[in-house]
């Protein structure tokens, strides 16, 4: 997003003499919808205010730019039936080297850019948590997550034991997990699908909502609460079997 704002031609000018107008044209034409034009503002906040710091500019145009009201669209955990598909789908030998992470993603609820950049030796064996530091992470922080029976018993099954060091992700990793997707007959993906899935099953499962929120490393139970807690066809008993490492037997 930064490099986009500085093939502007507002770049070229001296922060000092940038006004309020030229920073919402800015805007306006970069971002089309209202997520993307937070996110600029944000940015182009921080650019200013920086130079405030540094003696470059006396105020921050960017202040009298509203910033607009964001609605959380809820996002559908998988369905079960295509949850059975993705995972008897990712055992068959061509599509086995995706298993690692997307066990990390569904029973995890690590992010994808997370996982790409997560190294066998991230995780502990004997703790039974995921370290996911700052350089892993979207927001910057680190956070432990736990390395559920369940997630133990699928990660046996890639490769038993599995790695000390390497890579998670397969090499074309993008197109392996496409081309995964698309034989289990999911054609339609929403963007965090799995860790979608991760979170409802887990609240239904464990009722706990402070445990839920530090393992996906958010601030607050907010975004949880309106983005990511959908209940919507997740029975009690799926839930149960979710979490069970013996249900994954039957899954062949």
């Amino acid at each position: 997003m930064t490099a986009r704002m500085l093939r502007c031609p507002i770049a070229h000018k001296k922060l000092r003499h940038i006004c309020t107008a030229e920073c919402l044209s800015l805007l306006n034409s970069l971002f089309t919808t209202p997520h993307q034009f937070v996110k600029g503002r944000s940015i182009l906040h921080s650019i200013f205010a920086c130079g405030i710091k540094h003696g470059w500019c006396a105020n921050n145009p960017v202040d009298a730019i509203i910033r607009p009201e964001l609605r959380e669209h809820e996002v559908q955990p998988l369905p079960w039936d295509q949850l059975i598909s993705l995972l008897r789908t990712a055992q068959k030998p061509q599509h086995s080297p995706c298993m690692p992470a997307l066990g990390l993603m569904l029973w995890a609820g690590v992010r994808p850019a997370e996982v790409m950049r997560l190294d066998w030796a991230d995780l502990d064996w004997e703790e039974q948590v995921i370290s996911l530091r700052a350089r892993h992470s979207k927001t910057g922080g680190c956070r432990h997550v736990t390395l559920h029976r369940v997630l133990l018993a699928w990660l046996a099954r890639f490769d038993s034991p599995p790695p000390s060091s390497g890579c998670i992700c397969p090499a074309d990793w993008c197109h392996r997990w496409c081309r995964l997707r698309r034989e289990a007959g999911i054609l339609h993906w929403q963007q965090d699908a799995l860790r979608h899935t991760f979170a409802s099953y887990h609240l239904k499962h464990w009722h706990d909502l402070e445990r839920l929120q530090e393992e996906m490393g958010h601030r607050s139970t907010r975004l949880l609460r309106t983005r990511y807690l959908s209940m919507k066809g997740i029975t009690r008993s799926h839930a149960a079997l979710f979490w069970s490492a013996s249900w994954l037997h039957r899954i062949t």
